[in-house]
């Protein structure tokens, strides 16, 4: 088992549990024990949470364009819980960002999950608004069983009082379409069995919040065109796209952006760097914020936010009102 960075030597930490490369920090934080009681009741209990998702395209590479993107980012949004894909980190995590203290203050529990073989390759991580941290029991990698996967570090999951968080960089299928057999029948299968899991625990259900780079447009709306020529590249063939519904159906999930804004509203939030294909919005709605149905009456709010620029992918959200009294 590795060891876990910790700098707050007089709180408690939050551990790793898995064999493999995560790394899991609690910042000391600046709120006393007892302003943090006060903060407690009067900002997070029975607050709304905000759980904001975003494909990065690189970490260092977006705070070397724009040291203040994760800052603006969360202020905006008021981000309870911050999942980041495509983080390229090694296995050092936030350490390879510079200064911690420089980024995201309020945010003193990250965790990281990074590749062990490939270099500078997938990862993902996840930031906790400080108000929210005495409700996290765990932060665990996910490991689905599959070799191929579990090693490029895909998946983290937080444990909430109230629920699940989990954040996941879905494997692409690939130029043609060579990871196309691995993603739907290993990958896609575990992950509904894994969030079945979660939502089943003989010791305690509880509700999750699956977000992330998913890496499927699955529906029509959720491409800007040319749907026959791109029904045989990755993210929009039917297989992927079937592996989708299933994951909604046999999972008992609901997409929180068309729960608010209706089957036909469409909200790209990936373009290719090609052909100007951003400013001509020929886009892919590739990023989710997924939830279990008992959550469906308690989305508020949902969206995009394609003028956060700093990476390929734009951030998505949702957030969630009482009663999951965070």
């Amino acid at each position: 088992m590795r060891a876990i960075a910790r700098r707050a030597s007089s709180s408690s930490c939050l551990w790793d549990r898995r064999a493999a490369a995560v790394t899991v920090t609690r910042r000391r934080s600046s709120i006393s024990a007892s302003s943090a009681s006060t903060s407690k009741s009067s900002s997070s209990a029975g607050a709304p949470l905000s759980v904001v998702s975003w494909n990065v395209n690189g970490a260092r590479a977006l705070m070397k364009k724009d040291p203040s993107a994760l800052d603006a980012l969360a202020s905006r949004t008021r981000a309870g819980v911050l999942a980041l894909q495509e983080t390229k980190l090694g296995a050092d995590g936030e350490r390879a960002l510079g200064d911690a203290s420089d980024f995201l203050a309020d945010y003193g529990v990250r965790a990281f999950a990074t590749s062990e073989g490939r270099k500078g390759y997938s990862g993902v991580a996840l930031f906790i608004r400080d108000d929210y941290a005495s409700k996290i029991k765990r932060i665990e990698r996910v490991e689905l069983g599959i070799e191929e996967f579990d090693v490029e570090g895909r998946a983290l999951v937080a444990e909430l009082d109230s629920c699940y968080v989990v954040n996941a960089y879905v494997p692409n299928s690939g130029a043609d379409l060579k990871r196309l057999d691995a993603r739907v029948d290993s990958w896609e299968r575990a992950m509904r069995a894994y969030i079945n899991n979660l939502q089943s625990k003989p010791e305690g259900s509880k509700p999750v919040v699956y977000c992330g780079d998913l890496n499927v447009a699955h529906e029509d709306v959720d491409l800007w065109g040319r749907h026959a020529e791109n029904a045989k590249s990755a993210g929009f063939t039917p297989r992927e796209r079937a592996a989708m519904s299933a994951l909604l159906t046999e999972c008992d999930m609901v997409d929180t952006y068309r729960a608010v804004h209706g089957p036909d509203a469409q909200a790209f939030t990936y373009w290719s760097y090609r052909g100007g294909a951003r400013a001509r919005n020929r886009g892919w709605r590739l990023d989710y914020v997924l939830a279990s149905a008992s959550l469906r009456d308690c989305v508020t709010d949902a969206y995009a936010l394609p003028d956060v620029l700093g990476s390929d992918h734009c951030p998505v959200g949702a957030v969630f009102r009482d009663p999951l009294r965070f």
